[in-house]
């Protein structure tokens, strides 16, 4: 019976020993999946740190640079930031309308300017430019627009859907 048991606890020492390298592969597994989380929340703080600091300071790049162009004209001035991880850069969006005079008698018109700047560069990676012109002489009433810049890095486009799809990359990532 004593040779029994004996043969009993050899079996499953056995047989938990044979166990211990499968245990110990995915303990090992489970520590890295562990670290790579510990990893990657640290790296969102710091992503969070980054946009904070971003915004505080596109703020007042705006400020300093574009808020005094606000005048009896303007429709609309606007600004807004964005920190993107994959350039490692603080962009900021410009977005300024204003009343223009060049449609003459019986018409009006309008200017749009759009540009997307790394903040700390103070560098301009995209330009648009474009006025609207409204007739209400003679009737009917018509509306054209006429680009008169657009472009991204050097790339050419030809229309305000063209230039938001080129500058979204860098608004988005």
């Amino acid at each position: 019976m004593a040779r029994y048991f004996l043969l009993i606890g050899w079996a499953l020492l056995g047989a938990t020993g044979c166990d211990t390298g499968n245990r110990l592969a995915k303990l090992e597994k489970e520590n890295q999946e562990l670290q790579a989380e510990i990893k990657k929340r640290d790296n969102a703080g710091a992503d969070l740190d980054f946009q904070a600091k971003c915004s505080k300071d596109g703020r007042n790049w705006f400020n300093e640079n574009w808020a005094g162009s606000r005048d009896k004209n303007t429709i609309l001035l606007d600004f807004r930031n964005h920190y993107n991880k994959k350039e490692n850069k603080c962009f900021g969006f410009v977005e300024w309308h204003y009343h223009s005079n060049f449609a003459g008698p019986g018409g009006s018109s309008w200017t749009n300017l759009m540009s997307l700047w790394d903040i700390y560069e103070n560098i301009k990676f995209g330009d648009f430019s474009q006025n609207t012109y409204t007739y209400w002489k003679p009737q009917p009433i018509t509306t054209t627009n006429e680009v008169l810049t657009c472009d991204v890095l050097n790339q050419k486009c030809k229309s305000v859907e063209e230039f938001n799809r080129l500058v979204s990359p860098y608004l988005n990532d």
